[in-house]
Order: structure tokens, then C-alpha cells, then sequence
């Protein structure tokens, strides 16, 4: 294999009588055999206008034994209409095997990893190696710099991301790959110092000016993401007593009311990235985009993890599935359609820490299904948008109209 040079890459720039002599009965029955036949692909048409693919990610993670071989997970990707997938590294074999299906990917790069990219030459010996080998075959959409550092303290780590993230932008542009892949790096929640009401939302002192600003200077100059892990799980854990289970599995009826803006929450995962919203608009930043790059709920836990079993899991995973399918924004950014990454496709047995990290998974290492969490359902989407958006339901009313219309006329006429 002859690799090129760093600068050799960067330069590298009217009625049937027959119809109507029918008996009644007969006529009757084709007509709604006929309507039933359309009615169904216009459903199947509905389901598709509102994202096929549902508009939701995933986190294929693999720190577990036994997992299905990559080119098994493609197929049970698609079985459950994903095509949006994140991985925390550039796993070749993950990469080549997902190669022309169509599902795209936000790459990882290690914390460990970030320090050998702040040099411009090894960003682009990694780019080489890591990007350029799999492109356009695999659709990289991202590359996620880092995950939570700026929550970790570490300020010669967190100027290492910026730095690295501004290394990797530079030579996709030089390779034409910058307005095809855009570059982030994850954050937890604790970046915030304040987040409650959604409108108070404001980063910590200690990262707001140094770190962050230069983050979203560069977020918003290239048109990147802002990236955060968001977990109602881990507030209702923390306080079982005062946090509100339906509030937290998009089950509440009344909303809870910020008193600044007047806004209501649902629930608390747009609550969350309206904090964000509200502390990236107190820096001067607007124009940002928020993904949640993970969320999800544990099917298991320890004793002291209140809320972590199945139940709870299936809600929160199969009522996020229909939110994000919604194609709605939330109350702050209610254009923005909320996109977000379910954490995670299977349990990983070998992860360290409490019972927790190890039971986020829809499926077991094995592919089989951890709980009924609703993908399979091809009306799920369909029932959720009609119950929380009324320009679906009158799509689907003109839809079913058509319908009622063109089989009509091929029952009654000749088309």
C-alpha cells in the first residue's frame, strides 16, 4: 500500500358497464378490499413523511463478550429501521461492514487519544487512517472529539479538544470533507452550574469564558453540534423523593411551568436541552444546535438505583423513540426538531461501575431483545404524531381522502 504524503494530501483539494352490471355485493367488496390495499400504503407513505428511519440514533457500544459479529448488527439495524449510529471509536471491522447500507455514523476518538491530534500532522495521518479509508463507502457524519472532558476538570485536557477539533476541521477542508462531516465533542450535564428553570441555564463560571466560549466559537463558526449526554434517570436516582417519575418518562399530563418564559415541559429531557439552549444564548451563541448524543434508561441496577428496571426502561426508551419521531423541537427551540442518540443497542456485560452500566441495552450481547421497547411497531410513530401534532393528523385525513378517492374511480372507471 503506498500512502500519500501529508502534503501530497493536503493539496489534494367514464364507468365500466362490466363494474356496473356487477352484483352489489361483489362491487362492495372489491371497493374495500381496494381501499384497504390503498389505505395501507398511504399509512405505510404517512410512516415514511415522518422519518422511515424514525430520526432516532443509537450508541453501538462494545465493551462485552459474545456480541454479534458487525455484518449481523447491520441487519438487525435495519430490521428496526435505525440508520443513524454512534460508536466511541473508528473500529475497522465495524466500519467495513457498514459500508453502502445507508446508515450513517458519528465516530469517537478516545480521551486518550486527543493529545497525539494536537499536532496538525498526526490529525491528518489519523484522518488517513481512520476516515479516508472508509469514505463515501461508510457515511461518516461526525466525529465526536473527547467524550465529557469538560466536566472532568482536566484544563490541559480540555484545551487539547479544542485545539484537536480545530486540527481535524482544518484538514477536512483542505481534503473537501468539512461540509460533509462535522466535528463535536460530548458533554455530560455537570458542564452546567445552573440548570433549573430550562431558562436559567448557565455553565459553570470556571469553563463559561476560558473553554466553552472558544467551544461554541468554533461550533458556530463550522455548523457543528453541540453534543450532550443527558439522563433523566440519573436525577430521578438521585431523588426518588422529589423527582417526578412521569415527569421523567414523558409521562406528564399538567406540564411543569418555567416562570420566566412561560413555558411548559412535558418532560424532563427538553428541559434539559433547553439549559443548554439558555447557557450557550448567555455566551452570545444562538445559532448552536443542540443533540443529545446520549440518553436511555437501565433495565437493571443496584439496590440503591431507584427507578433502574424493565418497565421504566421500555417506557422511557419507547416514549423517546415516538418524541424524537415527532420531528417537534422544544418549547425554547420549537424548530429545531430534537435529535438524539438512545444509549445504548446492547448491554455491555464487561463495563465497570454499578449494575446500571451494564443493562442500558435494547438487546442482549446475543441480539435478542431486552424488553418490548417499540421499534418494531410501524404505527408507533404514526399514533404519536397524531396525538401531539394536528398538521400529521390533517396530512393523514387528506391522506386517507385520496385514497377513498382514487379507488373510487378504479373500482367505477377505467384508469
Amino acid at each position: 500500500e503506498i500512502r500519500p504524503s501529508f502534503p501530497a494530501l493536503l493539496q489534494g483539494g367514464g364507468p365500466n358497464p362490466s363494474l356496473l352490471a356487477a352484483p352489489m355485493e361483489s362491487l362492495s367488496l372489491s371497493f374495500w378490499v381496494l381501499v384497504c390495499m390503498l389505505g395501507g400504503l398511504g399509512l405505510q407513505s404517512q410512516k415514511a413523511a415522518l422519518g422511515g428511519s424514525l430520526n432516532i440514533g443509537i450508541n453501538y457500544g462494545m465493551v462485552a463478550d459474545n456480541l454479534l459479529p458487525p455484518t449481523q448488527v447491520v441487519r438487525l439495524l435495519q430490521s428496526i429501521s435505525i440508520s443513524k449510529v454512534k460508536i466511541y471509536s473508528t473500529n475497522q471491522t465495524v466500519l467495513q461492514a457498514f459500508g453502502n447500507t445507508g446508515i450513517s455514523f458519528i465516530v469517537g476518538i478516545g480521551n486518550e487519544e486527543v493529545q497525539a491530534l494536537t499536532s496538525l500532522e498526526s490529525t491528518m495521518e489519523w484522518l488517513y487512517e481512520n476516515i479516508l479509508l472508509y469514505v463515501p463507502n461508510t457515511q461518516i457524519s461526525a466525529i465526536a472529539v473527547g467524550n465529557e472532558v469538560f466536566s472532568g476538570g482536566d484544563t490541559t485536557l480540555i484545551s487539547s479538544v479544542i485545539k484537536a477539533m480545530q486540527n481535524i476541521h482544518y484538514c477536512l477542508s483542505y481534503l473537501g470533507l468539512n461540509n460533509k462531516i462535522s466535528i463535536s465533542t460530548p458533554h455530560s450535564l455537570a458542564v452546567l452550574g445552573s440548570s433549573y428553570p430550562p431558562s436559567s441555564g448557565a455553565f459553570l463560571p470556571e469553563i463559561a469564558l476560558p473553554y466553552m466560549k472558544p467551544l461554541l466559537s468554533f461550533l458556530s463558526s463550522t455548523g457543528s453540534p453541540f453534543m450532550i449526554n443527558a439522563y433523566p434517570f440519573f436525577a430521578y436516582k438521585a431523588n426518588p423523593s422529589t423527582v417526578s417519575l412521569d415527569y421523567a418518562l414523558f409521562l406528564e399530563k399538567v406540564g411543569v411551568e418555567d416562570k420566566n418564559t412561560m413555558l411548559l415541559y412535558y418532560n424532563m429531557l427538553d428541559a434539559q436541552v433547553d439549559a443548554i439552549y439558555s447557557a450557550m444564548a448567555n455566551l452570545g451563541f444562538k445559532n448552536v444546535r443542540v443533540i443529545v448524543s446520549e440518553t436511555g434508561w437501565p433495565a437493571k441496577g443496584d439496590a440503591d438505583e431507584a427507578g433502574a428496571n424493565p418497565e421504566n426502561a421500555q417506557m422511557y426508551n419507547s416514549n423517546l423513540i415516538r418524541r424524537v419521531a415527532s420531528r417537534e423541537g422544544t418549547p425554547m427551540r420549537p424548530d429545531i426538531p430534537l435529535e438524539a442518540y438512545i444509549f445504548a443497542l446492547f448491554n455491555e456485560d464487561s463495563k465497570p461501575g454499578p449494575a446500571s452500566e451494564r443493562n442500558y441495552g435494547l438487546f442482549m450481547p446475543n441480539g435478542l431483545k431486552a424488553y418490548d421497547f417499540g421499534l418494531d411497531d410501524p404505527m408507533s410513530s404514526t399514533l404519536y404524531t397524531l396525538a401531539g401534532d394536528s398538521s400529521a393528523a390533517h396530512k393523514l385525513v387528506a391522506a386517507l381522502r385520496v385514497t377513498l378517492f382514487v379507488a373510487y374511480f378504479i373500482v367505477f372507471g377505467n384508469l
